[in-house]
């Protein structure tokens, strides 16, 4: 039994220790949390910041692989354990790129990988990108925070950003791609998202992307150049923006896990979690192809509500054909929290929307109100 541990213990943390699982591993977690998603589950689960170095690098002992369900963690404390003999994946340098958006896309300018045009940008400094635009803070941003769209100079958030050129969008794709340590590179179908109008976070996926074909070609070869010129062990997970013009532009890249994959779980004869500790542990990376037409709906917190979460409506979901439901262990629900998904599976496009459809029609969840003694994660 191999011994790896997961910096982070949210949900993708929880279903990496799934696959883990049947791959015998020994999973030991680090979360902030006590009741993380992954706190019933690890093997072991270890109570620290995953932003201090110090924490992390405690952590580390007695660990042979370490890697990460999340990209604010400290990258200090990746490169202590690092010199301690742990094999990291991602590698600490490569965290640090992507962690600071401004560094990341220069880095994609820099490789050629098709942008909007931007501005790293300093408050005081003249705007060179036209009004509307894309404002991201260079760190911090996760699930449509940090980012903002900027009608003027006045609007604009007084801190280092990235600032971009709004592009005309006609759908938002990603592509999950794994890089083995032997070099092996494979990318999985690419997967059309449908975004939350308010909070910004995945709503709806659905597999294969309707798109053209060499639409699809020119995403998965961006997605595998792009794990070749960072060297990543692992998964990294690269989102498009598809233009209403047919262009494809690069919008960001995450090391690790990603929720427009969880589809893979079981749209495809891999899930993008085993996929992960493939590579991590120099194995043949799996096979990626689709054997269903799926989508996948997540679960979201209610705007208006929190509380303790119930599912009430669960009977209902799993009475739909194809239907699987994934709760991810949250006790506590707040605005747009995501508590779970459904993946919806299908023999045609057709019977897939009518399965989508009947869930959605029941996509509903029961929050009960805080007791006074009760915080929620």
């Amino acid at each position: 039994m191999r011994s790896v541990g997961i910096v982070g213990g949210g949900q993708l943390g929880r279903m990496l220790i799934q696959a883990g699982i049947d791959l015998d591993l020994h999973v030991k977690v680090l979360d902030a949390k006590p009741d993380s998603p992954c706190a019933g589950i690890a093997h072991e689960f270890v109570v620290g910041s995953v932003r201090e170095a110090e924490s992390i690098e405690s952590f580390a002992e007695g660990v042979e692989i370490l890697t990460i369900e999340l990209e604010d963690v400290s990258v200090e404390g990746l490169l202590r354990a690092a010199a301690k003999g742990v094999e990291v994946y991602p590698a600490p340098q490569v965290l640090s790129v992507i962690q600071d958006k401004g560094r990341q896309r220069a880095w994609y300018a820099s490789q050629g990988f098709p942008s909007p045009r931007f501005q790293l940008w300093m408050p005081g400094e003249t705007v060179e990108i036209p009004f509307p635009l894309i404002q991201k803070a260079f760190q911090g941003g996760y699930d449509g925070k940090g980012v903002q769209r900027a009608p003027s100079a006045e609007r604009l958030w007084q801190k280092p950003s990235l600032l971009e050129e709004e592009i005309s969008i006609y759908k938002e794709l990603s592509v999950i791609v794994a890089r083995s340590k032997q070099g092996e590179v494979r990318a999985f179908p690419v997967v059309e998202s449908v975004f939350h109008p308010e909070a910004h976070v995945v709503e709806f996926l659905r597999v294969p992307a309707e798109i053209p074909s060499h639409v699809e070609k020119e995403a998965r070869e961006i997605a595998m150049q792009m794990a070749v010129s960072l060297n990543i062990i692992g998964l990294l997970a690269v989102e498009f923006f598809y233009s209403t013009s047919g262009q494809l532009y690069v919008n960001e890249a995450a090391p690790r896990p990603h929720n427009t994959g969880h589809i893979t779980i079981k749209a495809c004869w891999t899930s993008q979690f085993e996929q992960h500790w493939r590579a991590l542990l120099g194995l043949p990376l799996g096979e990626t192809r689709l054997h269903s037409y799926g989508a996948l709906l997540n679960i979201l917190g209610p705007v208006e509500k929190s509380g303790k979460v119930r599912f009430p409506k669960l009977t209902e979901w799993l009475e739909v054909p194809g239907v699987s439901v994934h709760l991810y262990g949250k006790r506590f629900s707040k605005p747009f929290r995501k508590l779970g998904h459904i993946i919806i599976l299908a023999e045609s496009p057709q019977e897939l929307l009518q399965r989508v459809g009947q869930v959605r029609s029941n996509l509903s969840i029961e929050i009960v109100p805080f007791e006074m003694d009760e915080t929620f994660s």
